[in-house]
């Protein structure tokens, strides 16, 4: 312990003349953070002129707190340890606060004492422990320090602080702990593992679900902007919450009136009295800032803003992100701008919304963003007579977002289905991560609007994809989303789920009382990719009705299909809506999901539709052959979700993370802050690293130097161009394979020399690989998504034809075999028309590699490899391309942080992080 106390002492030493200039602000490492108590805070490197409130922050703290953090109790910080503490390289010596307001609430820092180890160490306010605050700051620092070259962390811990143990010892890393002269020394290595990793995001949600439960169950609301004009926003809150029952304390702030509707109103938000849980802010845009900050005065939790026009113009977009930033500074959550606010029925009902009316009690939670989306989605339900338990408008999502929604219902055992209407994915990769974790008990539909995935919605401060919308698609429906193609479409679907549950199996029947009629039920389920397997359109067209009920009841009975879509073509006599109230009797204790398709008079339709709408017992109606098989495929795919891959992800004991970096790093040292192609030695060591070899390959000058460059090899060889547009392209002659010795090759080379005269790029001979399936393997560092893997068939048909699976890495053993099947032309893999079957195992196995090399690597911008010859037994990469950038601050990485750009504070010098949660 004193060679290590000695050596943290000569590196303070070393760095102490650098103290007079501050070192280069790291503002990527700025951060918004949720907090266990559902508060947000602002995480970002310590600065020299922090030193005043790191000693009030001392000073705050209770004798034992600073005994513990320093073995002594000392009562004010030394001017000297006032500037060792905040002054720092942020390289060797890296320290975060935790601010609240103005006031630090945390400090968390490390110092290097080898090359690749460093003492970490934090102090947390008194009043702000059991709150995560030294979790998080351990995440933050663990991944500075990786991005540093550190990948071990130390502390010295006094056996007494139970509560700092513990930190460590629930991190998820693999702690060692021993006891050295009465001090406990902590020891664990910082890269990721299954364990850390769900440890985090098992503390987010709790952190984010704990979040929407203070904004969506406030027990006192104050409403900012209430005007004696009932047609006002303001005014129209007031009205929805007064209707909804909502039985907790009412604040208004207006200045036109005394009193409102019974209500005494108040002046300004510092006359409200008591303690207030949310404020709703109906004020032009430019008085919002002004409101954030007397509500933070008065202690208000949550803000809700249905104010629009913050994306109209920059200066909008720039009142936006400054009302996020102050929310968050003083610990408020913010819903909006621009939402359409929330509701909730049932035993504690709440409507703080723009809906005309509160929807019949159900277990359906809906969530949309812009208020246009949003007041359809609340359309459709009143139309439909949903269940609706409860509803959320994120608006322009620049807080709260809809992945904040998730982890919120993931909780509530009152939501049995879910439906999200998207304009906008700020945080894909963390959107499917909680869908996979929540689909498995939950059906979620989602509707994403089409279009371009560089589009940007007004008001979404959100990153652009550069991959085609068909990656996202398959990324979702790997996580078991179900997708919607329209508003219709995703509440029919959620119509019928909360009705009726989702179905025990894919076996649709069809039944019609026309053949008319069932042929087009029939067309519309072959359409919509509908498993059928009974068919039953002869049930007589008769003004008794009751023969279909009949039929229905033979068709379910038996347990032979899972789902029955009824058409019904109406004789116009009897009572519609009674029939299908029997129908539902028999479905429910059949256990058989039951859609209708109605064929009647305007007049009939719409009696049977309110009939519906009113009672949640009866199926859902719909007019068309294929509306209801698209509810159908909706409630299938639902049906489907225990087929997604919940595996944990494969690993290879073989991968050596140290030498991949060593290549990083060298890169990164020669070329700066500039991005570039490694070369193809750098190359062929990075993917060693991971376990992937290259097919040997060699440089050659002249057609003289070409055969002891394949003798070196060994014979036959391929001789290849290095043009990129060239080396893999045998039609263009840039590849001529199979030469089997010295003389054949000099004169290969001196033919290729002619043919390609109007190329200057060098020529290289490699080892020929074995005959099989070329394939593409490449890996994306995508701007939303992260590292994205793609898999196709080599050849101009696949881009032409988009035949390409996408994934997200890292890859389970069955999840990298999905997507080595999920290619249309990948039945070439499988062996056809009298060839043997590939290897699909070892091109999944290079998956995986490519998976855990993306995951690790973020400054891995692109790797193909290509062509990949997946041969009977075995592989052959033949030519692999490594880009390499500054690495970006993924949106779901290993260190926890609020979506959109952090609340940064004005500074001489410094930018703004921009690191997204």
């Amino acid at each position: 312990m004193a060679d290590r106390r000695e050596g943290l002492r000569s590196l303070r030493r070393r760095t102490r003349g650098d103290e007079e200039t501050e070192p280069a602000y790291p503002a990527h490492w700025e951060a918004d953070i949720a907090l266990g108590d559902g508060s947000a805070a602002h995480l970002r490197p310590i600065r020299p002129a922090d030193a005043d409130a790191l000693q009030e922050f001392h000073q705050r703290q209770s004798e034992h707190s600073r005994y513990l953090r320093f073995f002594a109790p000392m009562a004010r910080l030394s001017p000297r340890d006032l500037a060792r503490f905040t002054t720092v390289d942020h390289v060797d010596r890296v320290a975060f606060i935790v601010l609240v307001g103005q006031d630090i609430v945390a400090v968390g820092r490390y110092d290097r004492v080898t090359p690749h180890s460093a003492e970490v160490a934090f102090n947390v306010s008194d009043s702000r422990q059991g709150t995560g605050l030294a979790s998080v700051l351990l995440e933050h620092l663990a991944a500075a320090a990786r991005e540093r070259g550190i990948d071990e962390f130390t502390a010295e811990v006094l056996p007494q602080n139970a509560k700092m143990l513990k930190v460590f010892t629930e991190t998820g890393f693999d702690v060692d702990r021993a006891l050295d002269d009465g001090v406990v020394m902590v020891s664990f290595r910082l890269d990721p593992t299954a364990r850390s990793l769900a440890v985090m995001a098992e503390r987010e949600h709790r952190a984010e679900s704990h979040a929407m439960e203070r904004l969506l169950d406030p027990r006192s609301v104050v409403l900012i902007g209430v005007s004696s004009r009932t047609d006002s926003s303001g005014g129209r809150f007031l009205t929805a919450l007064e209707d909804s029952g909502y039985t907790g304390t009412v604040h208004l702030v207006a200045r036109d009136a005394l009193e409102l509707r019974g209500h005494r109103t108040w002046a300004r938000v510092a006359d409200v009295p008591g303690a207030v849980d949310l404020a709703v802010i109906a004020l032009r845009p430019e008085a919002c800032l002004g409101a954030i900050e007397e509500c933070a005065a008065i202690g208000v939790r949550s803000v809700v803003i249905p104010t629009e026009g913050f994306s109209d113009t920059d200066e909008g977009r720039r009142l936006q992100r400054e009302l996020v930033a102050r929310a968050r500074r003083h610990g408020m959550r913010l819903l909006g701008p621009g939402s359409l606010g929330f509701l909730r029925t049932g035993e504690d009902p709440i409507s703080l919304s723009l809906s005309p009316r509160m929807p019949r009690p159900g277990t359906a939670a809906l969530a949309g963003q812009s208020s246009a989306l949003s007041a359809m989605l609340l359309a459709g339900t009143d139309a439909r007579g949903i269940g609706l338990h409860e509803f959320v408008g994120v608006g322009n999502r620049a807080d709260v977002s809809l992945n904040d929604t998730l982890q919120h219902w993931e909780d509530d055992e009152q939501v049995g289905v879910i439906g999200l209407a998207l304009e906008s994915m700020g945080n894909p990769r963390k959107f499917t991560r909680i869908a996979r974790r929540l689909t498995r008990t939950t059906p979620l539909i989602v509707l994403r609007p089409p279009g371009s995935e560089s589009h940007r919605p007004p008001g979404h401060d959100v990153r652009a994809s550069t991959l085609p919308r068909r990656a996202l698609d398959q990324v979702l429906d790997a996580a078991g989303v179900v997708q919607a193609r329209g508003v219709d479409h995703l509440l029919d679907v959620v119509d019928a789920l909360d009705r009726q549950g989702v179905p025990l199996g894919p076996r649709v029947g069809l039944l019609s009382n026309t053949a008319a009629l069932g042929a087009s039920l029939r067309g519309a389920a072959d359409q919509a990719g509908l498993e059928v397997v009974a068919d039953n359109d002869s049930v007589p067209l008769s003004p008794d009705v009751r023969l279909i009920q009949r039929a229905f009841t033979s068709m379910a009975a038996p347990g032979h299909v899972d789902l029955v879509i009824a058409g019904i073509l109406d004789p116009l006599t009897g009572d519609a809506a009674e029939v299908l109230r029997q129908m539902a009797v028999v479905a429910k204790h059949a256990e058989v999901v039951l859609l209708v398709c109605l064929v009647s008079s305007t007049e009939r339709f719409s009696a049977v539709q309110e009939a519906v709408r009113e009672d949640g017992s009866l199926p859902p109606v719909h007019a068309t052959p294929y509306a209801v098989a698209r509810a159908a495929a909706g409630m299938q795919a639902a049906a489907l979700r225990p087929q997604v891959d919940d595996e944990a992800p494969a690993q290879r004991e073989d991968v050596d993370r140290a030498a991949a970096r060593t290549v990083v790093e060298r890169w990164r040292a020669g070329v700066g802050t500039a991005g570039g192609d490694l070369s193809t030695e750098e190359t062929r060591e990075l993917l060693a690293a991971y376990g992937i070899g290259l097919l040997p390959a060699r440089p050659i000058t002249d057609a003289d130097d070409a055969p002891i460059q394949a003798a070196a090899i060994g014979y036959p060889v391929a001789l290849k161009s290095t043009d990129p547009e060239l080396r893999h392209r045998a039609d263009l002659g840039g590849v001529r394979l199979g030469i089997p010795d010295a003389a054949q090759l000099r004169h290969a080379v001196a033919r290729m020399r002619e043919d390609l005269s109007y190329s200057s790029a060098p020529l290289e001979v490699q080892a020929m690989g074995p005959a099989g399936v070329p394939m593409v393997v490449r890996s994306v560092e995508d701007p939303s998504l992260g590292p994205v893997v793609s898999l196709s068939v080599a050849g101009d048909a696949t881009d032409l034809l988009d035949d390409i699976a996408y994934a997200i890495p890292p890859f389970s053993e069955s999840g990298a075999a999905h997507l080595v099947d999920a290619p249309a032309s990948a039945i070439k893999l499988r062996g056809t028309r009298g060839l043997p079957p590939a290897d699909r195992e070892a091109l999944a196995d290079l998956v995986v590699r490519v998976g855990l090399l993306a995951e690790d690597r973020p400054e891995l911008a692109l790797l193909e490899l290509y062509p990949v010859l997946v041969a009977q037994h075995g592989l052959a990469v033949v030519g692999g391309r490594a880009r390499l950038a500054p690495a970006p601050n993924r949106t779901d990485s290993a260190r926890r942080a609020l979506s959109g750009p952090p609340a940064a504070e004005p500074r001489a010098g410094g930018g703004r992080g921009t690191m997204p949660g």
